[in-house]
């Protein structure tokens, strides 16, 4: 009859070999045949993890650019279009560009009775915003000029910007070629003008 202590004994070899014999299915049904080729698969399988959702952030990344800049290069076609073909827009009122060729015919010939020191009969609607005006923000400013210019068709005057904050008109937007010139060069007009006569004061002048 076997001893307490040898039994004991024997209960503990047949539970690791229990235990071994079962880690051996085990690992040969996960296809790896150690401790060390399990942590190698775990390993394994992580990194494949982390590339494999790497990759697909990169995708979605790469997706989400091209997508902008698509967005972008339609923004830039519809903001530089050609005048001409903005001109030949039929929803555009015929009276806008007959007021953008008129525009461009008057303004060049002030500048020709300039150099030829002739009187010029050109009138002016100058839409601006000097240092002591309180003018709105360039939002508001902007706002208005679709009606400046259609003040200036019916009172048949060239409409022209001049701002002087928060800074000059021309250091933001740049005339397209064809558009309407709405700039005043240094030249233009006599030196040491007085552009803070308003139309009541300059009246009450004269």
């Amino acid at each position: 009859m076997a001893t307490p202590s040898r039994a004991l004994s024997f209960a503990i070899r047949l539970s690791i070999a229990f235990y071994m014999v079962f880690s051996f299915f085990v690992m040969q049904k996960a296809h790896v045949h150690s401790p060390f080729d399990a942590a190698a698969e775990l390993s394994q399988s992580k990194q494949e993890f982390i590339l494999d959702s790497g990759r697909k952030k990169e995708g979605i990344q790469k997706q989400q650019q091209q997508q902008e800049l698509t967005t972008s290069s339609k923004i830039q076609t519809e903001l530089h279009r050609p005048v001409s073909q903005i001109l030949n827009n039929p929803k555009l009122p015929n009276w806008v560009k007959t007021y953008a060729r008129w525009h461009a015919q008057q303004r060049k010939q002030y500048f020709d009775d300039i150099r030829a020191n002739a009187t010029s009969n050109v009138r002016f609607l100058i839409s601006r915003c000097l240092s002591n005006d309180k003018c709105g923000g360039a939002s508001d400013r902007l706002q208005e000029i679709p009606y400046s210019i259609m003040l200036a068709n019916q009172t048949n005057r060239v409409l022209l910007v001049k701002w002087e904050k928060p800074a000059s008109l021309e250091n933001y937007l740049v005339v397209p070629e064809g558009g309407i010139d709405w700039t005043i060069p240094e030249d233009m007009f006599p030196k040491g003008e007085n552009w803070h006569l308003r139309g009541k004061e300059d009246s009450e002048l004269k």
